[in-house]
């Protein structure tokens, strides 16, 4: 009776295991200098006040360092910048001794109303642009 009772928590242990392990992780398409259109597997934040330093898997043999960001929110109905970012490690200095690529992701576009922005006609198409600075690692 005990060996029954054993091998669903067993299984159930291993498969709670296995959700923990993937939790948090997104794959994102990058276009990158160098190395073209690549997916790169990045770990989620879910916290405000963080940005999301750790490191990018690109392969099974090459992973990235991210040690800046920079993006920007664009009406392009009216020509206008809504909202623009960047944050750099280490107040820039993170890394600095590095060589770095830059990596951008293919621009996404919405309208004001599906993202929901205060002020700006819900009709209006709105472009969301990112970009990073990457140290590439074996």
């Amino acid at each position: 009776m005990r060996r029954l009772f054993a091998l669903p928590v067993v299984v159930i242990v291993v498969l709670l295991a296995a959700a923990a392990a993937n939790a948090g992780r997104q794959q994102q398409v990058l276009d990158c200098e160098g190395l073209g259109t690549v997916t790169v597997t990045v770990t989620n934040t879910t916290n405000d006040n963080s940005v999301a330093w750790g490191t990018g898997k690109i392969s099974t043999s090459l992973h990235g360092i991210p040690v800046s960001f920079s993006g920007a929110f664009t009406d392009l109905t009216t020509n206008t910048v809504l909202f623009s970012f960047s944050q750099a490690k280490g107040q820039g200095n993170g890394m600095h001794n590095q060589p770095t690529v830059p990596c951008a992701s293919p621009p996404e576009t919405a309208t004001g109303g599906e993202l929901g922005i205060p002020g700006v006609d819900p009709n209006d198409v709105i472009e969301q642009a990112f970009t990073a600075q990457v140290v590439l690692k074996p």
